[in-house]
């Protein structure tokens, strides 16, 4: 891929204003803070876990943006970077909707740091799920490559195992996604199995889909 500045903007322009706007709420609310914030929330949506205001307000932004420079890296450095502009609007996508996800964790924890009372704990399953489903809509768009999508021996050997797998990949993660959001309002401890038990499932029933495509697709080329 070519890189040029121009480029960059033109790619990358919405991924910098949500950039931008994480930086910006963390200095406007930096001086309402007091020195310590809560930063991490038990199974029940209790905190269990306070940092000093420091850490805790400019640690995740600039976290998000040192993933979002690794996320502009990866094409160049693939070798097969090739591909990448043939599925860039849905890579592009993905990235927008992580930022988004980084974004509005961070600004929900700066608010229950000012004192407002916010369902943390059914907010972060809700967009760990929203992030299985957007990730879902993207892959049935994503070609070969080996940072982003299901890299599997049988899936980075075949470029047509690779697609059919991320095409039905793409179904299971929106119905993880979806399943996983919904487990917000179950009990906690049913919350706490569908997030162990979704993902690990999804990944077991992705490897198996594309160990199997790679056998059919050895057999009939015999």
């Amino acid at each position: 891929m070519k890189f040029t500045l121009k480029n960059f903007f033109r790619y990358y322009w919405f991924s910098l204003l949500i950039l931008i706007a994480i930086f910006g709420v963390s200095f406007y609310l930096y001086p309402m803070l007091p020195a310590k914030i809560p930063t991490h929330w038990n199974l029940y949506g209790e905190v269990d876990g306070w940092s000093s205001k420091g850490f805790g307000v400019w640690f995740l932004p600039f976290f998000t943006l040192g993933l979002f420079l690794l996320f502009i890296v990866i094409p160049f450095i693939d070798p097969r970077r090739e591909n990448y502009e043939k599925f860039f609007g849905a890579y592009v996508l993905f990235i927008n909707g992580f930022l988004i996800f980084m974004g509005a964790m961070h600004v929900a924890t700066l608010l229950v740091g000012l004192g407002y009372q916010l369902p943390i704990g059914k907010l972060v399953p809700i967009g760990i799920g929203l992030l299985f489903i957007l990730i879902g809509f993207t892959f049935g768009r994503v070609k070969s490559n080996y940072f982003f999508g299901i890299r599997t021996p049988w899936t980075l050997e075949s470029p047509t195992v690779w697609e059919k797998t991320h095409k039905a990949s793409g179904k299971f993660f929106i119905a993880s996604g979806i399943i996983m959001a919904l487990a917000a309002f179950l009990p906690p401890m049913v919350e706490l199995l569908m997030f162990i038990l979704l993902p690990l499932f999804t990944t077991v029933a992705v490897m198996i889909y594309s160990y199997r495509l790679y056998e059919q697709e050895k057999k009939n080329n015999k």
